[in-house]
């Protein structure tokens, strides 16, 4: 099956001192999960990459009771396998989240699936979200994150999956959360062109943007001001639970 495996690596980058509103976006919704998890969470890491998340609670001392790191990459999987054998937490497998169940006899209290959805296909949305909704359980708090379409602005091009755009609009990815018997609690933008939002902001937002913006880049007040204007936002998170 054709997915795109690329990734991006906010890691790499802020050594190099590259700092970019999708880079800043990618190390803040890890730092939201580091918000609300408690230690000694069994936490699912769907598309882990080279776990970062793991690696941001590990180092922040919220190391969980149980990280289970997925990812279709077999390279990727055994890169963890080796550098966090030491940690009798953590366990990494290869699964295709399309095709493969998650199979685990843990509860899960965090499901992450952050900037999966758009990689995969369009028509393989449905089936990747009964899965993740059969993975987890009623009190499972749930994270998706993915990039809004505009087609204004068009898709990356890493995610365009055999010449179609993969990528789903605010609508779309709202939609197809609630069909699949999720329960949306809260959408946050992750970043957001100030353009997109600028005529939106009420009296005391436009006192804030502007003092923001007195010191900070646009690249930065783009990702402090999205999570009020989920709907203007290139990239949401969405909170869910399962009914």
């Amino acid at each position: 099956m054709t997915y795109n495996k690329t990734q991006l690596h906010p890691e790499k980058e802020f050594e190099r001192h590259i700092f970019h509103r999708d880079q800043f976006a990618h190390y803040l919704r890890w730092t939201y999960v580091l918000k609300i998890a408690d230690r000694k969470m069994n936490i699912l890491d769907i598309g882990c990459g080279n776990a970062n998340l793991l690696e941001l609670l590990y180092r922040n001392k919220y190391m969980p009771n149980f990280y289970y790191g997925i990812d279709v990459r077999k390279q990727v999987i055994e890169q963890n396998k080796e550098k966090w054998k030491d940690l009798s937490f953590a366990r990494f497998e290869v699964i295709d989240i399309v095709q493969d169940r998650i199979k685990s006899n843990s509860h899960f209290d965090i499901i992450t699936c952050f900037e999966v959805l758009e990689h995969i296909g369009k028509d393989n949305i449905d089936k990747t979200l009964k899965n993740i909704h059969d993975s987890a359980t009623k009190d499972s708090i749930i994270l998706f994150s993915s990039p809004c379409y505009d087609e204004k602005v068009g898709a990356a091009n890493n995610h365009i999956i055999d010449g179609k755009v993969g990528e789903m609009t605010f609508n779309e990815m709202e939609s197809k959360l609630l069909v699949n018997n999720f329960i949306i609690e809260r959408v946050f933008g992750t970043f957001a062109s100030i353009k997109d939002y600028k005529d939106k902001l009420n009296d005391w937002q436009k006192t804030m943007f502007a003092l923001l913006s007195e010191y900070y880049s646009s690249d930065l007040v783009s990702v402090i001001m999205a999570p009020m204007f989920p709907k203007q936002s290139r990239n949401c998170l969405w909170r869910c639970k399962i009914k």
